[in-house]
Parts: C-alpha cells; structure tokens; sequence
C-alpha cells in the first residue's frame, strides 16, 4: 500500500476526535443538541441536522478545483478552524465527512471516517454513525456527505441518481 496515502488516511481517521474538542465546534454541536433534544430521536435528529450542515451548507468541490492541490487541515496545511470548510462555504469529501464526525462525537454520538480505497489511492471517504435502533439496540450507519439526495444509512452507490439528468447531485 502507498505509504503517503496510508499516512493521509491516518490522520483522517482521527482528525474528527480532535477537531470535536475545539471549543467552535463543541459550541455548535451544543446548539445542535438543544434543538435534537425536543424531538421523540434526538440522536437521530442531531444526526441529520449535522448531516444537513456538512453536505447542504459546504458545497462539494475537490481541493485540486479549488486550490490547485490537495488540501487537509493539519496534515498538508496548518491547521485553523474545524470550521474552516463550512466558514468558507465550499471543500471536498475529507472535508464534509470530517466535519460531520466532528460535530457527532461533540454532540456524544460516535462517528468514524470511512475510506474508499481505489487500488493504492484513497479515493474517496464518507462516514458511519453509531445510532439507536430501540432501547439497548444500537447500529452503525453509512453516511455520505457529498451527495445532496443521501439519506443516513444510505452508501453513495445506493443513492437513486437525478432523474432527469442520470447524474447525483453534488
């Protein structure tokens, strides 16, 4: 396996429960709570509000469009704000996924990276959520970040595509 890109993966895997003890993101995901806590699942409601927060409000674009290369907060480039994507209104699916993990484990719900591997190449990563089915049962649940239609428990090749186009929606 390529060595950078399993160094890449790395530190992806545990960036979200990093970028979770920053006091911007703990402060978020505490607002996010208050609202999740008055409804019949909160977890469930959280989870989609934070879904909603990194896939509606940051739109997909890859690093290389963006800024010439790849570019991840605290590996490539100094680290700034774990909010830094959602600030700047656009990123990539490292960024989206990162972020939504990073408000989960804030908020108290357990959530990890999930790579897609293309040969050697990281080529893509998502994320799953640990979520309550009913008392004392929990599962794990896909979470793609970067397709508009996605629904939590959804992989992106099960997402349906836009009717009229034969395409997702980014």
């Amino acid at each position: 396996m390529n060595t950078d890109e399993q160094r890449k993966w790395q530190f992806l895997k545990n960036a979200p429960a990093e970028d979770a003890k920053s006091p911007e993101v703990q402060a978020l995901a505490a607002n996010i709570r208050e609202i999740a806590k008055i409804t019949a699942w909160p977890d469930w409601t959280f989870a989609y509000l934070a879904l909603s927060i990194s896939r509606d409000c940051i739109k997909y674009q890859l690093d290389s469009i963006r800024v010439g290369r790849e570019q991840i907060d605290g590996f490539t480039d100094p680290h700034g704000s774990p909010l830094l994507p959602l600030i700047r209104g656009v990123d990539d699916c490292d960024a989206k996924a990162r972020l939504f993990c990073a408000l989960c484990i804030a908020g108290g719900i357990a959530a990890e990276m999930v790579p897609r591997w293309k040969g050697d190449e990281l080529a893509h990563v998502y994320a799953k959520v640990l979520l309550p089915l009913q008392a004392g049962q929990y599962e794990w649940r896909f979470v793609e970040t970067i397709l508009r239609r996605a629904t939590i428990g959804e992989e992106s090749g099960h997402v349906p595509k836009e009717i009229d186009t034969g395409k997702w929606l980014f």
